[in-house]
């Protein structure tokens, strides 16, 4: 019976970021302005002192988490812009070779040695190029390409080398941005693991003040967002809420 009173509503799943940021500021905007104005204590803290620090340490934990979800949301906009322009370039790569294999097969035809140099599995391989095996792929294209460019034009050597060393840079600027956005996900996780924490003590706290009136703690909270159902069909989270 009591442990239904023990989750924490605010650890719930399927609260999204912009309700988590509803919940939290008005959360502060109503321990800010509903500060009781009473001479009570609680274990020899007058209450007025106990909303100072609830507001405090909920302000600087809604911050942190605030900061770390702008932080990802931009790189999550860079990555997916990054990602446009590997495509795009991959694409232009992939052009690029299906338009010179008939310039190659007109000096090694299919079947020479120096044409399966150029294409061992036929030109199909590289219209299925993935990020995965493309700079592998790319490169022996590439190393080909040097190795017989007394057959061609210098500017095919030229320009294939120039779309390959931006497609490697883009990529690698791709997959740094990978590594932030995983990185920051971990920060914005745990910075929201910290808020609601801070949340829930808040909210035992005020269950403590309100021990007679414990409804009264309700007011302090947005419980229309909190709408995971428990397994009495109740919302979980506004019975511990109301406990």
């Amino acid at each position: 019976m009591i442990s239904k009173h023990l989750n924490n509503p605010f650890l719930a799943d399927g609260i999204s970021n912009a309700n988590y940021n509803q919940i939290s500021s008005t959360h502060i905007e109503r321990l800010t302005v509903n500060i009781p104005d009473t001479a009570n204590m609680i274990y020899g803290v007058p209450v007025p002192t106990i909303f100072d620090t609830m507001i405090t340490s909920t302000q600087t934990c809604y911050n942190a988490w605030k900061a770390s979800t702008d932080l990802n949301a931009t790189q999550k906009s860079l990555k997916e812009g990054k990602t446009i322009s590997v495509d795009g370039s991959m694409k232009d790569m992939k052009s690029f070779i299906s338009t010179k294999e008939g310039v190659i097969a007109d000096k090694f035809h299919p079947g020479t040695a120096v044409y399966e140099e150029f294409f061992p599995l036929g030109l199909s391989e590289y219209s299925s190029i993935r990020k995965k095996n493309a700079d592998k792929i790319l490169k022996r294209f590439i190393t080909t390409l040097e190795a017989h460019k007394d057959s061609f034009d210098a500017s095919m050597l030229t320009e294939a080398n120039d779309k390959y060393n931006l497609y490697l840079s883009l990529r690698k600027t791709q997959l740094q941005t990978i590594s932030k956005v995983k990185e920051e996900k971990i920060t914005s996780d745990d910075s929201r693991y910290a808020l609601a924490m801070q949340l829930y003590r808040n909210l035992l706290t005020l269950l403590l003040i309100y021990a007679e009136e414990p409804e009264k703690a309700a007011v302090y909270f947005d419980e229309s967002i909190l709408k995971k159902k428990s397994g009495n069909n109740k919302p979980a989270e506004t019975a511990a809420l109301q406990a």
